[in-house]
């Protein structure tokens, strides 16, 4: 996590170097047709500690994502894409699939965005037979981010971002040491920081 943040920051100090250096400069975006965007983020869930029934949902792991779609207005575009949730214990591993709209908030080389993600979540086959955690049925997947694309030319960009994202997985089986257990619902409430690669029709 320590090291994600030193990526984050050195680009953001990249971005705004540039932004000055070519001030004078006005390249825009391509606004108008298919784009898509490669998210490299890290995740990090925010029910830490353990829960009332003795098992601890700690989740901290890269995101990645992949969409595309059309912008059809300077200012707002949608589209679709997945994200894949690599826990490390393989315990909440899943593949959330959605739809997207992005919304740009100026015409210039440099723009604030805002990004509204809303789907379901799938498991893959998610289990841990150490804490007992084993995803039978998935659930609500929403995103919401946060941040600033960088125009290097029309068609190529590079965003950074933060925000948030809800996953609802409907039914997951804890299995206790004696081999008894239960099934209950668990939400996952995660901050995700990140880089955005962005590509737009010529």
């Amino acid at each position: 996590m320590h090291k994600m943040k030193k990526i984050i920051l050195a680009t953001v100090a990249m971005m705004c170097l540039c932004g000055t250096s070519m001030a004078q400069r006005h390249v825009e975006f391509r606004w108008r047709g298919i784009y898509f965007v490669g998210d490299a983020a890290y995740a990090m869930n925010l029910n830490t500690g353990v829960n009332d029934n003795g098992f601890a949902d700690t989740v901290a792991a890269f995101m990645p994502s992949i969409s595309a779609g059309f912008q059809f207005r300077k200012e707002a575009s949608v589209g679709a894409g997945f994200s894949y949730l690599a826990d490390p214990s393989g315990a909440f591993t899943q593949l959330p699939i959605f739809a997207e709209l992005r919304s740009h908030f100026t015409r210039s080389r440099f723009t604030p965005y805002t990004v509204l993600q809303l789907g379901y979540s799938l498991p893959v086959g998610a289990s841990n037979k150490d804490s007992g955690t084993k995803i039978e049925e998935g659930g609500l997947y929403l995103g919401v981010e946060v941040g600033g694309r960088y125009a290097f030319t029309r068609s190529v960009g590079l965003g950074v971002h933060a925000g948030y994202r809800l996953i609802t997985d409907n039914k997951v089986n804890r299995i206790f040491s004696d081999g008894t257990g239960f099934t209950e619902a668990v939400t996952l409430h995660m901050v995700v920081a990140g880089l955005s690669f962005y590509f737009g029709n010529e």
